[in-house]
This record gives structure tokens, sequence and C-alpha cells, in this order.
């Protein structure tokens, strides 16, 4: 699994006090009594107000490493409110931290399943899916992340999806990357991503555009640099080639790349 699942663990996530089961919708509705109904909507969001409340409280533990206290307390608000869409999202983030990869696959599936508006929920449920080797299920889920117009990060999930898909279908995963350009052209993941995927397809000056376009925004790195090397060498732009190959070796000489080009340059 990635190493920044505690980076998801920290985020601020945006707990609803008002999901309701479409159960309970139905039952309200079928009563046929005013009173009844509202009886239970009551219970519904009191049981929902408890859950918020032992799931920021699981948060807390969470982030201060008392992964054991925090499963309690997330345990206690599925107890009140089984299908509570950010008690799940929670718990699936802590079974993921824990490693047990089933469990938070089941509890993101009902984060989702319950509120299909809890866009982080989604998101992060398809970097897992991703991540576990499911990129066709990943891309429905970042696919539900972006439908909500509300959702701050559709250039993320967009991009995490274009990424997802570049192993099985280049030319789909390029329309989520122009995609996710086209709401933030500075996306530096994306350009690169683009530029790797164009020189992988031998279209050497589409991948020089997109290469070029990310050392506008950024500066370069071992990895864009050596790319930016296999660039202009493909394209028998030998001067510029030695330029970035010697920006890489002066700049980051103890690097994977580096090494690779003095590697390459003694044989």
């Amino acid at each position: 699994m990635p190493k920044n699942i505690k980076s998801l663990i920290s985020k601020v996530y945006r707990l609803s006090l008002a999901v309701l089961i479409a159960g309970s919708l139905a039952a309200c509705a079928s009563s046929g009594s005013p009173r009844k109904s509202n009886t239970l909507s009551e219970a519904r969001l009191k049981a929902d107000a408890n859950a918020f409340t032992h799931t920021k409280l699981a948060k807390g533990y969470m982030e201060q490493g008392q992964y054991s206290t925090a499963k309690d307390s997330l345990e206690r608000a599925l107890s009140i409110s089984p299908y509570h869409s950010d008690t799940n999202y929670v718990m699936a983030l802590l079974m993921v931290q824990l490693k047990q990869y089933p469990e938070a696959e089941k509890h993101f599936t009902r984060a989702v399943a319950s509120n299909r508006e809890n866009s982080s929920a989604a998101h992060d449920f398809g970097t897992f899916l991703c991540q576990t080797g499911k990129p066709l299920e990943a891309k429905k889920y970042f696919d539900i992340a972006v439908a909500n117009p509300l959702f701050n990060r559709s250039e993320l999930s967009l991009m995490r999806a274009g990424e997802c898909l570049a192993a099985i279908d280049s030319e789909e995963a390029e329309v989520y990357l122009k995609k996710a350009l086209s709401i933030n052209p500075r996306l530096a993941p994306a350009l690169y991503k683009l530029a790797r995927m164009k020189f992988d397809g031998k279209n050497y000056l589409s991948s020089r555009a997109y290469i070029e376009r990310l050392f506008a925004i950024t500066e370069p790195q071992p990895e864009s640099l050596l790319l930016a090397y296999q660039i202009e060498s493909s394209l028998n732009a030998h001067d510029v080639a030695a330029e970035y190959a010697t920006k890489l070796m002066r700049g980051f000489p103890a690097s994977t790349q580096a090494r690779s080009i003095r590697k390459a340059g003694r044989e």
C-alpha cells in the first residue's frame, strides 16, 4: 500500500449529520402517521449526531496513533448508525492503516453507497482500488467523486483516474489527464504523466511539449530531467540532451537517474 496513507488519515473529513438510511425513509413513508414519521426522523438524526461525536473522537485518536482506541470509538458509532457515511469512511482509512484491506473495502463501499456526495470517500476509495490492482473499479469511484459539483478536488480525481488507467488504456488515461489539466493547467504530475506516456508511445514532439510545460511551472527533478534527456536524444537533439544530462548529474549526482546516465556513458 502507498506510503501516504497517514496523510489521508490526517485530512479534515466533511461529516454529515443528516444521512438517512433508505430503509428508514421507506418505513417513514409507509407509516401513514406524521407523528410516527417525525419520531423516526428525529431518532435517526439523533443516532447520526451520536455517530458524529464518536467519529470525531476516533479521528483524534488516529492522529495520535491510538488505533485501538479509535477502532473502539468507530465500532460504537457504527453500532448506533451502521451505515453512517463518514463513520464508514474513517473506519475504512483505519482499516487501511491496519492493513486489513478486505475490511477497508467493505467500509469504503458502505461510505459511498450511503452518500454518493461523500466525494472524499469516493476519491480515496478510487485511490485504494487503483493501488490494489483494480483500475476499472477505481475509475467508477473517481467518476462518482467528480460528479459532485461541490467537490473541490475534481482535478485530482481526474488525474488519479488517468494515472490508474495508463497501464491498461492509454487513450482513456489521456482523456482523464487532459480533463484534469483543463481545470488546473499547473497540475505537475499530470503534465509529467502525459510526457511519459507520449514518450512511451514514441510521440517525441508531443512528449517534449509536455515536459517543457512542466519545467515552466516547477523545478526539474531527477525523474523529469532523465525523461527530458531521453526525449531530446530520441529527437537527435544531442546538444539539448547533453544540457539536461549535465543538469541532472550536477544537481542530483547521487540520484538513480544520474547513475543511469553515467553508466550508459561508460558502455
